[in-house]
């Protein structure tokens, strides 16, 4: 089944969404979906006058719109793997406070794999 993303950026943050359909729509068609669930989103809102809305803020709203009216469907993930990305992954002292378990656990076998590693020229 085709899979599509969804998302924005900015300087310090991001976020997508994966979506999938039974139709495979090329990315020319895909990005004309989205205009169009975008401005359906808009157009059922209250907006005040000279009200800023940016697409960070309606994101979910264009995913709910993509699915109740394009008939697509949220991606079901069998596993993942996400961990706090500022931190050394070599460190276990940086950014201590909020590490987590799975980044101390891929820390901890990071290290032990480099130290049994022979470094050869």
């Amino acid at each position: 089944m085709p899979i599509y993303n969804l998302g924005y950026d900015t300087y310090e943050e991001s976020e997508y969404i994966q979506l999938s359909h039974e139709h495979k729509y090329s990315d020319k068609e895909f990005k004309q979906i989205v205009r169009t669930a975008t401005a359906n989103v808009i157009n059922k809102m209250e907006i005040k006058e000279n009200k800023r809305i940016s697409f960070q803020d309606i994101i979910e709203d264009v995913a709910e719109e993509l699915i109740q009216t394009f008939g697509f469907k949220r991606v079901k993930f069998d596993a993942e793997f996400s961990v706090f990305g500022w931190a050394d992954i070599s460190d276990k002292d940086d950014w201590k406070e909020v590490r987590g378990e799975e980044l101390n656990k891929l820390t901890d076998f990071v290290n032990t794999e480099l130290k049994n590693k022979l470094i050869t020229p």
